[in-house]
């Protein structure tokens, strides 16, 4: 990535091939036709292999405007050019009062190269520019230097990835309030999707790029993040359901008018995998419904040419991911057909991690979540279908106890138990079988803060309670359908 101060003029100007007379906020020309003008300062540009080759043509009038850095394939040199950033489209809580020009062009700040532009100038119109949580301010404690900034290294993108999600238009800064919420889902939501965290997470190099691309995406992240932050700052929650709930509708009315095939796209799996994450932060039962949206979408990408190897491997395991621990919970009758397979068929989350195979400890653990999977599995199956007796229920509990007894909760990867705890602890009869269980569920708690746990541990109470008359599994799918993960 090359970093230049502008001399010769605003974006804007220079994609319509006019003169500038460069002054600031918004030059004369911008003014006049009533184009949101970028203003002057620092302009960053990634290197070719990362601009779309459709928009070769359109990068032609910037090129000149940028110095080429001859260390583009050396370490880069955040120290210099950060200290010299000025952030525009800042959150402000007065409105944009300018009315749009009749000659206006959508989105016109958007053509072009890849560049990003964080120089000073007027509020843009991009979704990124408004905050990404549109339906209300928020305004969490000021972040830190390390929050602000930008978590997405685009120049160690696999290419692979960048040529399925290259921008089609100018890449705009990212503004403070988006930058801290997309910062907390790369380095903390991010992290606790996949069982061990490494350089090629899809939950960082698929949907963080995309959420800075689309609207939709972007406002999908922001909100799980926010319902997750809103843990500690409760202000949050409010923005981010009214939020959730305008996604939603999206989502619902595009189901409902577009063919299969064109409901289909990237952005539209993305954002409701996301969702599916924020249903086991909040424990909301949304997730019965977008289960079968996401099932739907990742047997139309099959027929997909456009999408890269690794961006189909990653809808494929994440989409499993959520079959496995989302079905059983939703309906017995579509838990068992889930089941009815083997269970390694959805284990593939667990082996994606390229350093699995070089760790003898790493690998070791998960063969052990995989076979304490397994055993929940079987658990699960042989309680719907009552085949079980009360020593045999004791027996298979113990035994998976036992499995897991040296795996403390915070092993690397550990989080990824956390269904499987669950079982265990609402098929168990003994007390010292419960208290073992539900404990380890707490002290996940307190690893993740995935707000499905402590209605979880509500729900045993329930189970506890009722299970003389009733069987836990009808309990879970029908008075508390929730995504425990």
């Amino acid at each position: 990535m090359s970093l230049a101060k502008r001399n010769n003029g605003c974006l804007e100007c220079r994609m319509r091939r006019v003169c500038c007379d460069k002054a600031e906020p918004e030059c004369f020309k911008c003014r006049k036709k009533g184009i949101k003008c970028s203003g002057q300062g620092i302009e960053c540009r990634f290197s070719s292999h990362m601009i779309h080759k459709t928009s070769a043509s359109l990068s032609q009038p910037a090129t000149g405007a940028v110095r080429t850095n001859t260390q583009a394939h050396g370490p880069p040199l955040p120290s210099r050019a950060t200290k010299r950033y000025r952030w525009r489209n800042m959150v402000s809580t007065q409105p944009d009062t300018r009315a749009p020009r009749p000659d206006e062009p959508e989105s016109s700040s958007r053509r072009g190269s890849a560049i990003l532009s964080v120089s000073p100038g007027p509020g843009s119109g991009s979704p990124l520019s408004r905050g990404v949580l549109d339906d209300g301010p928020l305004t969490p404690d000021a972040p830190s230097h390390a929050q602000l900034s930008l978590i997405l290294d685009r120049e160690k993108l696999d290419q692979n990835i960048m040529q399925l999600s290259s921008p089609r238009a100018a890449i705009e800064a990212v503004p403070p309030q988006a930058r801290m919420l997309f910062d907390h889902f790369s380095n903390f939501i991010a992290a606790k999707m996949v069982v061990f965290d490494f350089a090629g997470n899809g939950y960082r190099q698929i949907i963080l790029p995309l959420a800075c691309q689309n609207e939709t995406v972007g406002r999908a992240v922001s909100v799980i993040a926010a319902f997750h932050l809103a843990q500690k700052a409760p202000h949050m929650r409010m923005a981010a359901e009214i939020g959730q709930q305008a996604i939603l509708s999206r989502l619902c009315r595009d189901s409902l008018r577009l063919e299969p095939k064109r409901f289909f796209n990237l952005s539209t799996w993305a954002t409701i995998l996301v969702l599916l994450v924020g249903d086991t932060i909040t424990g909301s039962n949304n997730y019965v419904h977008l289960l079968e949206l996401l099932s739907s979408l990742a047997q139309s990408s099959a027929s997909v040419r456009s999408l890269s190897n690794t961006t189909r491997a990653f809808i494929v395991e994440q989409t499993r991911m959520f079959e496995l621990f989302g079905c059983p919970l939703s309906s017995e009758k579509k838990g068992l057909k889930t089941l009815a397979k083997c269970p390694d068929y959805y284990l593939d989350f667990i082996s994606s991690c390229p350093s699995l195979s070089l760790d003898p400890e790493q690998y070791s653990n998960g063969m052990i979540m995989k076979d304490a999977i397994r055993q929940a599995c079987e658990l699960y199956r042989n309680r719907v279908l009552q085949s079980t007796s009360r020593e045999l229920s004791i027996e298979s509990v113990e035994r998976l106890r036992q499995t897991v007894l040296d795996l403390e909760p915070s092993v690397d990867g550990c989080h990824t138990l956390v269904w499987a705890f669950f079982v265990a602890a609402a098929e168990s009869i003994l007390p010292e079988h419960r208290d073992f269980f539900s404990s380890r569920l707490m002290s996940l708690f307190e690893c993740t803060g995935f707000g499905s746990i402590p209605l979880a541990l509500e729900t045993l109470q329930l189970i506890w309670e009722t299970q003389s008359s009733s069987s836990w599994t009808e309990i879970v799918t029908h008075q508390r359908p929730i995504l425990i993960m």
